[in-house]
């Protein structure tokens, strides 16, 4: 059976594993960077091993989020080399996925993490990449302004490689099968329209029209999200104009979230707010309650694609 990767971009030697004392939910990290000696981005001499302390610190982060009493297997992030050119998007990131057969799923980040069993073998669960020709606070100290704060966007991407995506593309099919019925996120099964007709059937069936995908008119109704939202679902962000990676993937920037569109220099947002958290649960992530935000932990050196990118050009949180 074939497998895609959800992301705009998509092996084998580790040179690090980031596993943390006491924590159920692991990620084994593998920096390309560092593999193959690039010398920039996280093999960076001056920022490199704080720039991979913080995407530790962001792991530990999520794990101190999950039930420990559910998730006890590592799962596998692969950051690719580093892009260095500062001309597109900050970060993209997803999980891998079977492309058949239709349905709903949440990716091998979530199937790894929730089964015990390695999917794809020798392959990783998900792949990120980080473009450090912008310029990025690189640790997690107080952002000082006018920098992209790392652990912000790392976060992001990573709860992406979660399964918070649609994979549904500016043609109304699935980015993964390429079909409608196809295959699609969890999270699109919670689609509807403003007035409640759900976007989305049995079987990965997308029931909506074309115009839907740029209607300004979508919305999340999980019942945990709902919950968080005031008994309202929760407004997806689907403007005017269909944008790859962007629309259908995230919340309405109005909710001032984490899984907002975009980042502004400056803007750190380093937890899950209760929107982000709460379509976590809807698509089956268990929590544990725990809120604190974990200090970085030691680190030892060593086909087909859905855009689910964050991008740079776009206003501030405020």
């Amino acid at each position: 059976m074939n497998f895609k990767f959800a992301l705009t971009i998509c092996l084998n030697l580790l040179l690090m594993q980031s596993q943390f004392a006491q924590a159920a939910f692991v990620v084994n990290l593998q920096f390309d960077d560092v593999l193959n000696n690039t010398g920039v981005g996280f093999d960076d001499p001056t920022h490199g091993l704080a720039r991979r302390d913080t995407v530790q610190s962001v792991m530990n982060y999520v794990s101190s989020q999950l039930d420990p009493s559910v998730y006890s297997t590592a799962i596998d992030y692969r950051i690719q080399n580093s892009q260095m050119d500062g001309s597109g998007f900050l970060a993209s990131s997803g999980p891998y996925l079977f492309s058949s057969p239709n349905g709903y799923g949440n990716g091998f980040v979530y199937d790894h993490a929730t089964t015990g069993i390695d999917p794809s073998g020798g392959f990783p669960d998900s792949i990120a990449t980080f473009d450090f020709g912008y310029n990025w606070h690189p640790g997690t100290s107080a952002n000082p302004g006018g920098l992209f704060d790392l652990f912000s966007v790392t976060l992001h991407e990573f709860t992406h490689s979660m399964g918070f995506l649609t994979l549904m593309n500016s043609s109304g099919v699935s980015s993964i099968s390429g079909t409608d019925p196809g295959v699609f996120g969890v999270f699109a099964s919670f689609l509807e329209r403003g007035d409640g007709t759900q976007l989305f059937g049995p079987g990965g069936d997308f029931l909506g029209n074309l115009g839907d995908l740029t209607s300004d008119d979508v919305f999340f109704d999980g019942p945990n999200a709902t919950a968080a939202n005031g008994g309202n679902p929760i407004k997806i962000y689907a403007p005017g104009t269909f944008q790859p990676g962007s629309s259908f993937a995230h919340l309405d920037p109005m909710l001032n979230a984490l899984m907002n569109p975009s980042f502004g220099p400056g803007v750190e947002k380093r937890e899950w707010t209760t929107y982000d958290s709460a379509i976590l649960q809807d698509i089956g992530w268990e929590f544990s309650g725990a809120t604190a935000v974990p200090e970085p932990g030691s680190f030892f050196s060593c086909c087909s694609r859905c855009a689910e990118r964050l991008t740079a050009n776009a206003s501030s949180f405020e």
